[in-house]
C-alpha cells in the first residue's frame, strides 16, 4: 500500500466523556444507522406537528371567542341605535332609568314612570332601561352584571397603575 492510501485523521481527539462523543468511541456502542437517523427525524417532525397543531387550536378558540364578542358587540350597538330613536319627551339623563312601552298602534315611547307607577293604560310594557353616560343602553336585569364589571375594570385599572 501507499501512503495515499494509508490517509489517517491528523486532527485533535475528543478530550472528555465518551457519551459526549459524536461519533461511536466503542466497539461496544450501538451503531448509528440510516435508519435510526430517519426515525429520529420522522419522531422529530410528528412532535413538531402536534405542537403546531396544538397552537393553532389555541388561536381558532380565541378566534371564535372574539368572532362571538364581535357578534354580541354589533347586536348591542344595534339595540343601542333603536333605542336612541325611540320617542322621549323628556332630556334623556345618564345614570336614570327609563320605562320603554309600546302603544297599540306599535309606536314605542320612554316613560319615567314604572309598570307600578303607569297606572291603566293601552300601552304595553316592554322592558326597563338605564341610560349610560356612553350613550348606551342598559336593560335592568342586566345592570348588576354591567356595574361588576366596570368596578372590576376599574379596580384592574386602578391596581396596575399603583404598582406599573
Amino acid at each position: 500500500m501507499s501512503s495515499d492510501d494509508e490517509k489517517q485523521y491528523s486532527g485533535s481527539n475528543i478530550r472528555g466523556a465518551e457519551h459526549a462523543s459524536p461519533y461511536p468511541v466503542s466497539r461496544l456502542g450501538a451503531p448509528v444507522s440510516l435508519v435510526d437517523t430517519a426515525r429520529a427525524i420522522e419522531d422529530a417532525s410528528a412532535n413538531i406537528a402536534m405542537r403546531t397543531n396544538a397552537q393553532l387550536e389555541v388561536i381558532l378558540e380565541q378566534m371564535k371567542a372574539l368572532q362571538e364578542r364581535a357578534r354580541a358587540i354589533v347586536e348591542q350597538a344595534s339595540r343601542d341605535v333603536e333605542l336612541v330613536h325611540v320617542d322621549c319627551r323628556f332630556r334623556r339623563v345618564p345614570g336614570h332609568i327609563y320605562h320603554l312601552y309600546e302603544r297599540p298602534d306599535g309606536h314605542r315611547y320612554f316613560s319615567m314612570l314604572s309598570p307600578g307607577e303607569q297606572g291603566a293604560t293601552a300601552s304595553r310594557f316592554i322592558a326597563s332601561f338605564r341610560y349610560e353616560h356612553d350613550e348606551s343602553w342598559t336593560r335592568l336585569d342586566e345592570m348588576s352584571a354591567r356595574d361588576k364589571r366596570k368596578s372590576e375594570i376599574q379596580a384592574f385599572v386602578s391596581g396596575r397603575l399603583l404598582t406599573g
